[in-house]
């Protein structure tokens, strides 16, 4: 691989697209935007990036924030369980490390959130340590390049990959180096029609030079998604509707949501009969159907858009009443995101 870094560090200078995370060595940063590309794709995570840095400047300010704050501000990402773990991570490096990320690699990686890949990028990318960062993309390139038949991302192919970038990995510039493979898989090594005649690598390539391309990597086929049924009530009254807040288990823990009650794929009746309105003292303004998709999940709801008056409430202290302006105001998961958008667009175009 040495004969063909020189032409990888160059294609990556001519190549690299522009992206707010990069060109800093600035460790929160880079911290920021690998915690949010975990679960994120670049161009959706952009945004995101620069709405969280510009609400918190450093780990400090995270970790003496509340949590629905930091929570409200990664609302839209999913995997909430990131930003829990982005609290749990700022704290100790606020309160252990006098508010900057440790330069050790090991110290690095026994923080919360963060894995072998995160560790490795981080470590890089802000200390220029020479780590292998393997997200999904070198995965690819390493496995083509190397001409591997081990299962992408099983613990014998990331070991092969591992060891053969961290023995070539430019001791001046890891971090340049990791950037440039992770660039490659996501605009040269595609999954799909990869463009070979564009790649600095094809040179030392063994796909390429076989031609077995389409053959690598080699992957695993994936579980089918569970199917899941529930039926959500968007109760307003006189200014006013209910949230509920999730335990601390799931997903979704902590978020708040609207009431609702899981139910039979087949079931179409009202579901929430005397539970917080009598059905008979409410009006119906719409029910309208949701597919929403988790990575081992499909969910299948239902919202019911209900409207009464106070006097008609009962069970007032099951859940929590706001004011229906300021919903806005409280940390949701994405699918109760469709829910109020939706109707917004709707109130908008009416």
């Amino acid at each position: 691989m040495d004969r063909v870094i020189p032409d990888l560090l160059i294609w990556y200078r001519q190549n690299a697209r522009d992206l707010p995370w990069r060109n800093t060595q600035d460790p929160y940063r880079i911290w920021v935007s690998e915690i949010i590309l975990q679960q994120t794709r670049v161009e959706q995570g952009k945004s995101f990036y620069m709405n969280f840095i510009n609400n918190f400047h450093d780990f400090c300010h995270i970790a003496n924030s509340p949590e629905d704050s930091i929570l409200r501000v990664w609302q839209g990402l999913g995997y909430y369980s990131r930003a829990r773990n982005m609290i749990k991570t700022a704290e100790i490096i606020c309160h252990d490390f006098g508010g900057k990320m440790p330069a050790n690699h090991k110290q690095i990686l026994s923080l919360p959130g963060i894995g072998a890949y995160t560790a490795a990028a981080i470590a890089s990318f802000a200390f220029g340590l020479p780590h292998a960062a393997l997200d999904g993309n070198v995965r690819r390139v390493g496995s083509r390049f190397l001409g591997l038949y081990e299962v992408l991302g099983s613990k014998q192919s990331d070991k092969i990959i591992t060891e053969y970038l961290e023995q070539h990995i430019p001791i001046n510039e890891a971090g340049e180096f990791n950037q440039a493979l992770i660039e490659i898989g996501a605009t040269v090594c595609k999954p799909q029609k990869p463009d070979c005649h564009s790649c600095p690598l094809s040179k030392q390539c063994v796909a390429y030079q076989k031609n077995t391309q389409n053959e690598l990597p080699v992957v695993a086929r994936k579980k089918a998604p569970v199917n899941s049924y529930l039926d959500y009530m968007w109760l307003e009254a006189d200014g006013y509707t209910w949230l509920t807040k999730r335990d601390n288990h799931g997903i979704w823990k902590g978020l708040y949501e609207f009431p609702s009650k899981t139910r039979d794929a087949e079931t179409r009746n009202f579901p929430f009969e005397d539970w917080i309105i009598n059905p008979e003292y409410a009006s119906i303004l719409s029910v309208k159907e949701y597919k929403h998709q988790l990575t081992h999940r499909t969910i299948y709801a239902r919202l019911w858009h209900l409207s009464t008056s106070l006097n008609n409430i009962v069970n007032k202290n099951e859940f929590t009443r706001i004011e229906s302006v300021s919903i806005e105001a409280y940390p949701v998961h994405r699918l109760m995101l469709k829910f109020i958008e939706q109707k917004e667009t709707t109130t908008h175009h009416d």
